[in-house]
Order: structure tokens, then C-alpha cells, then sequence
């Protein structure tokens, strides 16, 4: 199957900014945590496997991209914005709330 455009953009440009749906976090089974895109669930466990490690930034504009389960694995926490660290992106700004189109135009304009 050949790549979606997520993946092509993910792969061609090394700042990156995400403007979905929120995220929807899965604390049963962190890896099925994914980016709510136009085509299709961009899932954590894809963002993990691919090589962004000349990827220099990434701004998450969805709702509750660094949160994950602190109460069962407090040093190990898996989320949105951590499997882009993991993956090679070098600095990321993510929410750790849910916000509204309002408020990230207003952090994003602040930002930028």
C-alpha cells in the first residue's frame, strides 16, 4: 500500500504542525493512541517506527497530546508527544488539556 499524505508530509518537512481532532489517547494499549487526521488515524505505534530524527520541531494543536497514564507507569509514560520524541523530533509543544479551535488559535498566533 503506498503512503498516505501524512506519512509523505510527515517525511518531507522537518517543522511540523498538527491541527486535528484531539488525540485520542488509549492508556490500555499506549500504540493505539493516535492523531485523528483527514484520512485516516495517524497511530502512535506508526509515528514510533518511522525515522524523524532530522525533524527539528512539532506543534500538537489537539487536545491532550502529552498525557498518558501517570498513575500505572509514572517513569514510562506513552503519549502523542513523546512517540514523536521517540521517533527523532528534536523539540514538540503539546497540550496536556482539552482546548478549544479559540484557544490553540490563540497560542498558535502567540507562538509563531
Amino acid at each position: 500500500m503506498p503512503p498516505n499524505r501524512e506519512h509523505c508530509a510527515l517525511q518531507d518537512n522537518t517543522w511540523l504542525h498538527f491541527a486535528c481532532h484531539g488525540g485520542t489517547q488509549n492508556y490500555r494499549d499506549p500504540f493505539r493512541s493516535a492523531f485523528l487526521m483527514r484520512d485516516q488515524p495517524l497511530a502512535l505505534l506508526d509515528i514510533t517506527q518511522m525515522d524523524l530524527f532530522r525533524h527539528e520541531f512539532a506543534f500538537l494543536s489537539a487536545c491532550e497530546t502529552a498525557v498518558g497514564d501517570f498513575a500505572t507507569t509514572p517513569d514510562e509514560v506513552i503519549h502523542l508527544a513523546a512517540g514523536l520524541q521517540f521517533a527523532g523530533v528534536k523539540s514538540i509543544v503539546g497540550t496536556l488539556w482539552k482546548v478549544t479551535d479559540a484557544t490553540v488559535q490563540r497560542s498558535v498566533e502567540k507562538f509563531y
